[in-house]
């Protein structure tokens, strides 16, 4: 019997007394009984007390084999499938044995022991079948390398794909999820995605500095102006410059002309060729904000009561024990810490728990003066320059008016700058034929 049959069958380890053990053994044999693994042990004296002769009427036999037994110390012992261990019982019976089973093993006797344990059985069933149902499914989505783009940005856009957690993973291709992300963020120069156990990583490296829109072509274009200013310095790539540094232009003026024309050694104008203008315009302009801030905000006075409770969330379930029960009267903010149960790195489980904390407050309306109304136009303010400042414009001075209404205070902000004005505006290739052809007549 392999190992394989003998654990399917199963095996029980018996011990056997008695003075007939020898004629025991020789008549299983004789009948073709199996029996594996005899050996002798020693058993400690304690054991032999004589209830195990009580079956003896002789009383000079019963202590003659009382003092045998102690003087050997010994029994034997071996294994045997249950089916032969039931053949072994008349011959037990026949030569005055006593068999006693001592370890039971094999499938049929876990069978038992899950009949006695019917709820324990059923519920290991049930969450190894849940671990083999999940591992078809994605339950985490993580990313590694993105700074300048938030994870909830990524997972928003990947919802619209759609790519979320939930998804079977057959479903899911990791080379057009690339693709697509790639696509929408232009930021972004390499992507890779891996599906591992229940869970995707999406690895990005985002590129350095920041970067312009390319225009996919070298169309003919000049460069305009695209807001009021006073222009302080010009760097030229490309193009016939119509400015230079203190002259104040407009909105639409012609700063970079994209007309190149070509004199012949006579200096006249033989034609103009229409190329594309590349330059950097700096100039001093000034930008205008405006904020709307409510004349009234809403303050939460704490009562210092707290309340402390636990969650488990399965799929889309929820199951929330706060201690007690919040009153419905009264006004908490829940604070939660949520961890996700996984049996490794990369396997996850859609099972999720956490402790739940709550603290009650009394809300009410206070009226904002206008010192704290000038520190929230000032924080407004700092925030907005600080943008500015990331995307390379250089910031010259700022003023703050604060006014009121009925409903909401208004604060302006204006800003003195130094940015980039310069615009692309295309121009018609025609031109260069037409200008041809006039200068020819």
């Amino acid at each position: 019997m392999n190992r394989f049959e003998k654990l399917w069958e199963g095996s029980v380890k018996v011990r056997i007394d008695g003075r007939g053990m020898e004629r025991f053994f020789n008549i299983a044999a004789q009948r073709g009984i199996v029996i594996e693994k005899i050996e002798t042990k020693e058993i400690p004296a304690a054991e032999y007390d004589g209830n195990r002769h009580d079956r003896y009427d002789n009383h000079v036999e019963k202590k003659e084999l009382e003092k045998e037994d102690k003087k050997q110390g010994k029994t034997v012992c071996f294994e045997i499938s249950p089916r032969n261990f039931k053949r072994l019982k008349p011959i037990a019976r026949k030569t005055d044995v006593r068999l006693r089973i001592t370890e039971k093993h094999g499938f049929p006797f876990w069978l038992i022991l899950g009949r006695r344990r019917s709820l324990w059985a059923g519920g290991l069933a049930a969450f190894f079948l849940l671990i083999y149902l999940s591992s078809f499914y994605v339950w985490d989505i993580s990313f590694d390398g993105n700074h300048r783009f938030t994870d909830e940005m990524l997972l928003h856009f990947m919802d619209t794909i759609p790519v979320q957690c939930g998804m079977r993973k057959k479903e899911i291709s990791c080379g057009d999820l690339e693709k697509q992300i790639r696509n929408a963020f232009p930021e972004i120069g390499w992507v890779s995605a891996e599906l591992t156990g229940t869970r995707l990583t999406v690895h990005v490296r985002e590129n350095d500095g920041i970067l312009k829109a390319e225009t996919g072509s070298d169309a003919p274009c000049e460069l305009t102006a695209g807001s009021d200013g006073t222009v302080t310095k010009i760097i030229v790539r490309n193009g016939i410059v119509r400015v230079k540094a203190g002259d104040e232009v407009k909105t639409g003026d012609i700063l970079v002309s994209g007309k190149l024309p070509i004199y012949d050694d006579s200096e006249t104008l033989v034609k103009t060729n229409l190329v594309h203008a590349d330059a950097e315009v700096y100039a001093e302009t000034t930008r205008t904000v405006t904020w709307k801030i409510p004349v009234t905000e809403e303050i939460r006075a704490g009562t210092g009561k707290k309340r402390m409770g636990v969650f488990f969330k399965f799929l889309d379930t929820e199951f929330c024990f706060l201690m007690p029960d919040l009153k419905k009267e009264s006004s908490w903010e829940l604070f939660m810490e949520e961890s996700q149960l996984r049996f490794s790195k990369n396997f996850y489980l859609p099972v999720y728990g956490g402790i739940l904390a709550a603290r009650e407050y009394i809300p009410y309306e206070k009226v904002l003066t206008k010192s704290e109304v000038s520190d929230s136009a000032d924080r407004y303010l700092n925030e907005y320059m600080q943008n500015l400042t990331e995307k390379g414009i250089q910031i010259l001075g700022s003023d703050v008016k604060i006014e009121r209404s009925e409903s909401h205070w208004k604060i302006h902000g204006t800003l003195t700058v130094v940015e980039d004005i310069a615009k692309e505006s295309p121009m018609p290739e025609d031109q260069e034929e037409i200008q041809t052809v006039d200068e020819h007549h």
